[in-house]
């Protein structure tokens, strides 16, 4: 896993309110040039981001039936070859996905001081693909984790 570098995380907030929870939408993507990380917090995923490498992580808050807060993920493991290139690309996802959870806290101080409940919230992640063998939800711990 690469080491997370807060100098190298730009932060883009569209929200109108930071107190805002829902929706409350991440959109993290990088550069493999510099090694930059760009991280969107708005009302909507920013689309505008993604390529067609497909290698961004999207994010937001949810709640269950109970009203409780989680913390929900989705990665595209299918590349733009379908999916030849998807289990390298589930490999690579699973070594790197701690470092976006750090970039994705590191850039959201204000939620969680507001309200550090959400340090503990499930952190769960859909990988897409269309391989029924990578195609899967995990449970990924908590933010305290991160």
């Amino acid at each position: 896993m690469s080491t997370f570098n807060p100098n190298k995380l730009w932060i883009n907030y569209r929200l109108s309110n930071l107190n805002q929870i829902q929706p409350r939408r991440y959109t993290l993507t990088h550069s493999d040039q510099t090694g930059e990380l760009f991280l969107v917090i708005g009302p909507d995923f920013a689309y505008e981001k993604f390529t067609t490498m497909r290698d961004e992580v999207a994010a937001e808050w949810m709640t269950n039936s109970s009203g409780q807060y989680y913390f929900y993920v989705y990665i595209r493991v299918d590349g733009i070859d379908g999916t030849k290139s998807s289990t390298k690309r589930n490999e690579i996802f699973m070594k790197e996905l701690p470092l976006a959870l750090s970039a994705i806290k590191h850039g959201d101080p204000h939620l969680f001081h507001l309200y550090p409940q959400f340090e503990n919230a499930p952190i769960y992640v859909f990988f897409q693909s269309q391989d029924s063998k990578l195609n899967r939800t995990e449970c990924f711990g908590s933010f305290k984790d991160y």
